[in-house]
């Protein structure tokens, strides 16, 4: 039997950064927020961990969190707190917790 199974991502904010780009010096910057999440056939089971990506639009210069310079890392930590990790991505675990305790109660009428 085949299973499939990994990590896959979610933007979960997005938010303009009142800084400007480091290479352009444009204010054209974006800071995305990702959730990823453990799936097995594409149905999410658990969350991971957060990641966050800066990206300019006018130079398309994309940073990670670790590249980040002072003025991003204040944006940085207000998204961090606006972004939650969605509910779905707990969707099997949920599902799984709902059949047993089903089965516990249709056993209790048997």
């Amino acid at each position: 039997m085949i299973f499939f199974f990994g990590t896959r991502s979610t933007q979960i904010a997005a938010q303009q950064a009142q800084a400007s780009c480091a290479h352009c010096q444009q204010d054209a910057v974006w800071l995305f927020m990702y959730q990823h999440y453990f799936h097995i056939f594409w149905i999410p089971v658990f969350p991971l961990w957060k990641s966050t990506v800066s990206s300019c639009g006018h130079c398309k210069q994309t940073l990670t969190k670790k590249a980040f310079l002072p003025e991003l890392q204040e944006d940085y930590f207000k998204i961090k707190q606006q972004a939650k990790t969605p509910w779905w991505t707990f969707f099997l675990l949920i599902a799984f917790v709902i059949l047993v305790v089903v089965s516990m109660i249709l056993a209790k009428f048997s």
